[in-house]
């Protein structure tokens, strides 16, 4: 239970500086990343406490360790043959330094990325990632561990929401007294863009929709209505707090990705308990249903106000695909390797085109474009492969969960997925430590959630003895 505390700490704390993108926080997130996977090992009877989360966690590893051999220097006859593009590229530089001191430079040893020391520190963060995987493992084996950490996102959460709060209702336009770019007028908690506070937010619905689900069950086995109402009443509640929250965030993607989250687990739903279909059509229904009344109730204007009044003109819109597009192009001239994990600052202003010109570019604005760009092919499928394992995994805890806490466990981790997957086609929100860390561990701790050997082994073949798992 200290490991499950522990981690739901760090769920809490992380968020709040800046959603965890200052260098300290940076630094800090991965100590504790590090200090929790040293926990894990001595928690751990043996290694077998791993294997549900071992393919995404040695997944994350990879990347990682792709990062610290993009930075490593490499022999130019090596690299010419990998990449020739890096090795063009590094003697393109050498060359131009070389003019403005009006003297020959060596070039020297060539790296694998365009920004050594940017892939050893991003690769250091993917690292950090792998171990929480780990981590959320070990911790989310049982039930009340999990509890623990949906209470330390869902407390994350709200705070997040009232200290935004009280900072948009009185028009400041700092966040811990720093000045911070943007109007007020947008709820954003301690996270600079509003934007990545929705896809906190996302995570947060998500678990909050299997709640439901998992109380909707739990009610129908009790006879006094009050009983179902104290069962069914709080995730509900939850349910339009947080949605209202994601609509006031003002992020168009995050509330297209919220209703994608929604469906997703709506069909994961009437795919498990296709005898039940009313329910699990009343659980999705009704939760979109009520969030929507719910922003009725406290203000349509401002909670659908953007998305109302966004057209396929505006200037937002046309600089963020022009940069998608460009970005395309870039992975094309680095296809394999990419131009190096965390350097698409550093690259894409080779091909920033006129029009979006006058800023820097830290990302892509596509999470999934910058991963190809940065770590080319070879790192879309490392990423691919984990993701894969993890996916088919959760399912079969959707579907065999000894309990239907369990179930639940991993429909919160396939909805989470859903919505952030949806939402990082537009956005960047998973560079923040704060929601990649929340995402983790929603899914390492789902992954751990036990099964029903008996079905696994034989998915046709009901518990003899004992009441169906269906009923727990």
């Amino acid at each position: 239970m200290i490991l499950a505390v522990f981690l739901a700490l760090v769920l809490f704390l992380i968020p709040l500086p800046f959603g965890g993108v200052t260098p300290w926080a940076a630094s800090w997130t991965q100590i504790l990343c590090f200090l929790g996977l040293s926990l894990a090992l001595v928690r751990a009877r043996s290694m077998a406490y791993f294997k549900p989360v071992r393919a995404p966690a040695l997944a994350l590893g990879a990347i990682a360790l792709l990062g610290t051999l993009q930075a490593l220097a490499w022999p130019a006859g090596l690299v010419g043959w990998i990449s020739p593009e890096h090795l063009e590229a590094h003697r393109a530089t050498a060359e131009m330094i070389g003019k403005g001191k009006g003297e020959v430079i060596s070039s020297g040893a060539p790296h694998l990325s365009l920004a050594p020391e940017v892939s050893r520190r991003v690769a250091l963060g993917w690292a950090a990632l792998a171990a929480l995987v780990a981590v959320a493992g070990v911790v989310g084996r049982h039930r009340w561990h999990r509890r623990a950490l949906a209470g330390g996102l869902l407390a994350a959460a709200f705070f997040q929401i009232f200290y935004g709060a009280r900072r948009w209702l009185s028009g400041l336009t700092t966040i811990w007294g720093v000045e911070v770019p943007g109007s007020s007028d947008r709820l954003r908690g301690t996270f600079v863009n509003p934007d990545h506070l929705a896809l906190f937010l996302e995570i947060g619905l998500a678990v909050v929709f299997a709640w439901s689900w998992w109380a909707l069950r739990q009610s129908a086995r009790r006879h006094r209505w009050e009983r179902r109402l104290l069962l069914v009443g709080p995730p509900l509640i939850c349910w339009c707090f947080l949605f209202v929250a994601l609509a006031f965030t003002g992020s168009r993607a995050g509330l297209v990705a919220a209703v994608i989250g929604v469906a997703v687990q709506t069909f994961l739903l009437l795919w498990l308990d296709g005898r039940h279909r009313w329910r699990a059509v009343g659980v999705g229904l009704g939760a979109v249903v009520i969030g929507l009344l719910a922003i009725g109730v406290t203000g349509a204007r401002f909670g659908f106000g953007r998305l109302l009044a966004t057209s396929p003109y505006e200037v937002t819109f046309g600089a963020r695909f022009e940069a998608i597009r460009s970005s395309l192009t870039l992975w094309q001239e680095y296809p394999w390797l990419g131009t190096g994990l965390g350097t698409f600052r550093d690259a894409f202003p080779v091909v920033q085109p006129l029009t979006i010109r006058g800023g820097s570019w830290r990302h892509a604005h596509s999470d999934v474009v910058e991963l190809g760009v940065t770590t080319g092919v070879l790192g879309c499928l490392l990423f691919a492969t984990g993701l894969a394992f993890l996916l088919v995994h959760l399912v079969r805890v959707l579907r065999w969960g000894w309990s239907s806490e369990d179930r639940a466990a991993g429909l919160a981790a396939l909805g989470a997925i859903a919505a952030v997957g949806a939402h990082e086609w537009v956005d960047f929100g998973l560079t923040m430590p704060a929601n990649s860390l929340a995402l983790a561990v929603v899914c390492g701790a789902a992954a751990a959630a036990r099964l029903d050997l008996e079905k696994v082994t034989s998915p046709g073949v009901k518990r003899t003895g004992a009441k169906d798992s269906s009923s727990r």
